[in-house]
């Protein structure tokens, strides 16, 4: 058996007890899953109660994400005063409020802890995590306030993690053997919130994409044998399809990849009333016999993601085994007979939660059915020019988006086919670099008659004496295809102001697996081939970008 085939079962088979509604302390420490291809993330942690506890508990969640997680712990400091701090993937501030508000009132310990974070976040870019529990819905929200005047700042509401749940939290009896009020039942929850949700959310690249099987996996039985009226929509199956759906209308893609007659299954969707799944609700579907591993390709070719992107879940072992076999990067899970195990694991599952959904995200399902109506109109005209002027696209330039950083910061991280230098910038990074003279931030915006698909490109720029360097250029997979790359890219650096002074421009490259599209796009530039483009800066002389004229059917607006 392949090793990666052995690591998905293992992983398939542990899912009952990660994603149980209550894991228990002693059926989380007999996992293992290996050491296999694991990431290795440190985090500093500042507290002033015990965390080891619900560390050690959260490792068989971080395994089966394949994370190698370190825990710098601090000592207990009430004070946050940073001693000794060193580099790290993330800063944990794990608190317990009760102490602070048993001597002040909130408003004051929430303006002195926001003069706290700001001296961290002067000290580094990871992303900041503040989790803690506090006493009222005003709470909560002046909290996310705060987090929110600071860039890379994350509340984690360790409160709301135990009311959902129906736990409670705090158990004061245990306080002084163990260091922390968070009780027993809450610690194996609190464990799965941070290694599934919290952390994944700060620092891996977002799952765009659910691929989902048909048989056993959104219904009970089989529809080849069953028959459209025979297969069971149990109350578990339709929590599952639900929750699924609730994801779609979040902008998470789905797609039905099924062993089935293409014909059967669309009279399912069309007959069953009582599927809150709907045909539509799919971007792309793969109905045939053939492989499921080349349906899960073409599904990530048909979304314009990378494979790492997408997540199938099948109930066949075998079969998910047989795809990440073929397609490492593809995330795995099983569809499990109770239909409630797979609804948690696909909640809980890594790099699907976001710590906030923006309006760019809920547009990309709508974007994706425009792109159909976008190539039929393509096979119909055969000047680009007329295309685009049929398509009446726009373009916005903004070069001071300071109220789009968030939204940058999650391109730089997402984007992963036209991102040539791989940075990953975060968003304080970002405000950095905004808020240099030497430095510049730009983004741009793209919209048209079918839909509006949001900003979809950002750009940042650093002068160094003569030379613009571009040190992070992204376009979203959602805009390739329209032949504007040129446009997008260009005419903004154009437009920079640090770009009138310098002499040349230089754009920084570093080969990924997947970003081929735009080292091929610089290599055009460079008037070289593809593989001879090196990594380290790339120069173009200042006069090809001055001598560079837009594509005429395409509105420009500089914001």
């Amino acid at each position: 058996m392949f090793p990666e085939m052995s690591s998905t079962i293992k992983r398939m088979e542990g899912q009952p007890t990660l994603f149980t509604a209550r894991p228990t302390r002693l059926s989380l420490q007999q996992l293992n899953f290996g050491e296999d291809q694991q990431r290795a993330v440190t985090v500093n942690v500042w507290r002033n109660h015990a965390l080891e506890s619900i560390a050690s508990l959260a490792q068989p969640y971080f395994a089966f994400g394949r994370w190698q997680v370190m825990f710098n712990f601090g000592d207990y400091d009430d004070s946050l005063m940073f001693a000794g701090r060193e580099q790290a993937d993330i800063e944990l501030l794990w608190l317990d409020s009760s102490r602070y508000l048993a001597n002040t009132d909130f408003a004051s310990w929430r303006e002195w802890l926001l003069t706290r974070l700001g001296v961290l976040r002067a000290a580094t870019t990871a992303p900041i995590i503040v989790a803690t529990w506090l006493q009222s819905d005003e709470q909560h929200q002046q909290m996310q306030a705060l987090v929110d005047t600071l860039p890379d700042i994350y509340f984690a509401d360790i409160g709301s993690v135990c009311a959902e749940a129906g736990v409670e939290l705090l158990d004061m009896r245990i306080a002084v053997a163990t260091g922390s009020p968070v009780s027993n039942a809450a610690q194996p929850l609190l464990a799965r919130k941070l290694a599934c949700h919290w952390f994944p959310a700060a620092l891996s690249p977002p799952i765009k994409a659910l691929a989902l099987d048909l048989d056993n996996t959104l219904h009970k039985g089989i529809l080849g044998e069953d028959g459209i009226q025979g297969v069971e929509l149990t109350p578990q199956h339709k929590a599952l399809q639900e929750s699924v759906k609730a994801l779609q209308q979040k902008g998470i893609f789905l797609a039905l990849v099924s062993r089935n007659e293409r014909v059967d299954v669309e009279d399912l969707f069309a007959q069953r009333d009582d599927f809150p799944l709907k045909w539509d609700d799919f971007a792309a579907t793969e109905v045939s016999w053939g492989d499921k591993a080349s349906a899960i390709a073409r599904v990530a070719q048909a979304l314009r993601i990378a494979p790492d992107a997408v997540l199938f879940v099948d109930d066949n072992i075998g079969e998910l085994a047989a795809v990440t076999s073929q397609l490492p990067q593809v995330h795995a899970i099983h569809a499990h007979e109770n239909a409630e195990l797979t609804r948690r694991a696909v909640e809980f599952y890594p790099a699907l939660w976001r710590w906030k959904i923006t309006a760019d995200d809920v547009k990309r399902n709508q974007d994706m059915k425009a792109n159909a109506l976008r190539e039929s109109l393509m096979t119909e005209v055969t000047d680009h020019e007329e295309y685009l002027r049929n398509l009446q696209v726009t373009l916005v330039f903004n070069h001071s988006p300071q109220e789009h950083l968030s939204r940058l910061a999650d391109l730089c991280k997402k984007t992963n086919q036209f991102n040539l230098a791989m940075r990953r910038f975060s968003l304080s990074e970002l405000t950095e670099r905004h808020q240099s003279e030497n430095s510049c931030v730009a983004c741009v915006q793209l919209k048209d008659r079918l839909s509006d698909s949001g900003i979809i490109a950002v750009i940042v720029a650093e002068r160094h004496g003569d030379l613009l360097m571009i040190e992070e250029l992204c376009i979203s997979c959602r805009a390739l295809g329209r032949q504007l790359e040129d446009t997008i890219v260009l005419w903004t650096i154009r437009s920079l102001p640090q770009f009138q002074t310098c002499e040349q421009v230089c754009f920084r490259v570093q080969h990924g697996p997947r970003n081929q599209p735009a080292v091929t796009w610089l290599a055009g530039h460079l008037q070289v081939a593809p593989d001879a483009v090196q990594e380290g800066l790339n120069g173009i002389p200042k006069y090809t970008l001055e001598q560079f004229t837009p594509v005429q059917s395409v509105q420009l607006i500089e914001e």
